[in-house]
């Protein structure tokens, strides 16, 4: 044995009531040396069940024994390191690791009760280190001829075929009695919602229409009738059982979905509801004093020492006076993460400007436009948006949702510095993130996709849809085809049998978003631009330019107006020309539907 494995062995018979974690790149060079196997523990704060865990597996006498005497421990925060969770997640968190010291996986799961974790402990304890070996070797051949199933070899034109063939997938799935899909959990995804507007918009399908509202609906149990905020998803069909953590992102993108809808609709609920998720994050995870928003909060009450105190299930069935009594006694509220992500900092941009356009609050936009700002200032380098201003690290999902909220800025106040910063930011996705082997972005050090369906680990399809879109507007809003072309490139490699996020990016290119070009005064600027974004913001993009800057106005091809004008367009040809803001939503909704005529 070595000096250093002798001495922990000292360490753990000294203190063997605790697991002595360590971080991945120390258990990784120590389980090398000591050619030992690790347990690998991938949480995050606001996990319900990895509460339970630590404070029922990881208490558990047996437990702590067989790992101090046989395994290096290694933790990980999901949300820190995101590339060791989505390399090694399971499905859920947490996730459960047993590795090879090379770090290869010999088995996986998420929560595991004592005994059940005291007998897969002592079965891997037991094996020689060449079987452990046998065995990860064994899973990496299935994990690879999985992906090389999922990844597409050739080019694929985008068809409506295949369009048809996903919406009878979700048919098929369809939970016509709650929404979304049948069974349980049920996380409340946008890219089902996205899918059912435009399909139900373009083809005037009053089954898509009705799937889509029950489906809102069923999205709409998970929020908190107290405090507001969505939960992340629901343990049962009927959505009415939450699991209660409440996670910045899905506030982002679940508001903007709900504003969305509110256009289709003209439902108010929807409207509220988006309201409710945009009050959540300004009253709990707003820092007024760093202009940016936490990261989440957690579902249970639990002290410094992580020892739970008060579930999410006894504390959010409470009304508003009994949490505050709760909160009184224990001293504290459900656990704020208090970290900064540009990320999902990035996604609630977007949400406030959507806010802002739909209600006309302008502490919406002065909150938005400030956030970007740090954003912006901290996080921008010429390799792209880093993860935090504390972790110099680059990811794909972290620089399509700055994309989305720059040029969503741009949409709103029509300050060309944004869209300027768009372009800038496509240059860094196509130079560092555009995987030439799989033809489509992923991130800088290896292409990864996973064939899991996670909620909370983006998935390469769904940025790929997100930026397709995002391309397809800077054409647009620049009259620069090479933007589109580079997008058309990435949908025709999108790889997934039947996946809605590839639907979404065929319907990209068959039936191409439209953009409203408002060329006009500045002291029209606002009442324009707020009419026209709201009228369907998710297929219809809203630039506004000066009538005195006939730079911009000759790169997109038109003339200085004397009155303010809206020109409805396409990629490829115009509809109208119209001067009364009044009668902008209209004219979109006809444009959108003589698609289905083409």
């Amino acid at each position: 044995m070595g000096y250093l494995f002798a001495f922990l062995v000292l360490v753990f018979s000294v203190s063997a009531s605790e697991i002595h974690w360590l971080t991945f790149e120390k258990g990784m060079e120590l389980a090398r040396k000591e050619n030992r196997p690790v347990l690998l523990d991938i949480y995050a704060q606001w996990c319900h069940w990895c509460n339970v865990m630590e404070n029922t597996t990881y208490k558990d006498k047996r437990v702590i024994q067989i790992i101090n005497n046989h395994y290096i421990p290694v933790r990980v925060d999901s949300e820190e390191r995101p590339e060791i969770n989505r390399m090694y997640n399971q499905g859920g968190l947490p996730s459960t690791v047993i590795l090879t010291p090379e770090g290869k996986v010999v088995w996986g799961g998420i929560y595991v009760p004592p005994d059940k974790m005291v007998i897969i402990l002592k079965r891997f304890a037991q094996l020689e280190p060449e079987k452990l070996k046998a065995i990860a070797e064994e899973n990496e051949k299935k994990a690879n001829r999985a992906l090389k199933r999922f990844l597409k070899k050739d080019p694929e034109k985008p068809s409506p075929e295949y369009i048809q063939k996903v919406f009878r997938y979700i048919k098929m799935k369809y939970d016509r009695k709650y929404g979304g899909f049948y069974g349980a959990p049920k996380f409340p995804e946008e890219e089902i919602l996205h899918f059912l507007m435009v399909y139900h918009v373009i083809f005037s399908d009053k089954t898509a229409r009705d799937m889509m509202v029950k489906t809102a609906e069923g999205y709409m149990r998970l929020i908190d009738p107290v405090e507001g905020g969505i939960f992340r998803y629901s343990t049962t069909e009927d959505w009415k059982h939450p699991h209660y953590e409440k996670l910045l992102k899905d506030q982002s993108d679940l508001s903007v979905a709900f504003f969305e809808l509110y256009s289709i609709t003209g439902d108010k609920k929807f409207l509220n509801a988006s309201l409710s998720l945009l009050k959540f994050g300004l009253e709990k995870l707003y820092s007024k004093d760093r202009g940016l928003f936490y990261n989440s909060q957690g579902a249970d009450i639990v002290d410094e020492k992580g020892t739970l105190l008060v579930t999410g299930e006894e504390y959010f069935i409470l009304d508003r006076e009994e949490r505050q009594e709760v909160v009184k006694k224990t001293g504290r509220g459900p656990k704020i993460e208090k970290r900064f992500y540009f990320s999902t900092n990035s996604l609630f941009v977007k949400a406030l400007l959507y806010g802002y356009a739909y209600t006309g609050r302008r502490s919406y936009l002065d909150t938005a436009l400030k956030t970007l700002e740090v954003i912006t200032e901290e996080g921008l380098t010429e390799r792209g948006v880093v993860y935090s201003q504390n972790i110099k690290k680059y990811f794909l999902s972290t620089n399509i949702y700055y994309l989305e909220a720059v040029l969503t800025a741009y949409q709103i106040t029509g300050n060309t510095e944004y869209l300027e910063t768009g372009e800038k930011v496509f240059r860094i996705l196509k130079k560092y993130y555009y995987s030439g082997k799989a033809g489509i972005l992923a991130d800088i050090l290896e292409t990864e996709t996973t064939t899991r369906k996670i909620s909370f680990i983006d998935d390469t399809v769904l940025l790929n849809r997100r930026a397709v879109r995002a391309f397809y507007s800077l054409s647009m809003f620049t009259g620069r085809e090479t933007y589109r072309d580079f997008a058309d490139s990435i949908v025709e490699r999108l790889p997934g049998r039947t996946d809605i996020n590839r639907a979404i990016a065929y319907m990209v290119v068959l039936y191409p978003p439209f953009v409203a070009h408002i060329i006009g005064s500045e002291d029209r600027k606002e009442k324009f631009i707020r009419k026209v974004f709201t009228a369907f913001p998710y297929w219809n993009f809203t630039q506004f330019v000066d009538r005195n800057d006939r730079k911009t106005l000759s790169r997109i091809g038109y003339r200085p107006e004397k009155e303010t004008v809206i020109y409805l367009c396409n990629p490829d040809l115009c509809f109208e020309r119209l001067a009364d803001p009044d009668r902008f939503r209209e004219a979109l909704f006809t444009a959108l539907k003589n698609y289905a005529t083409f």
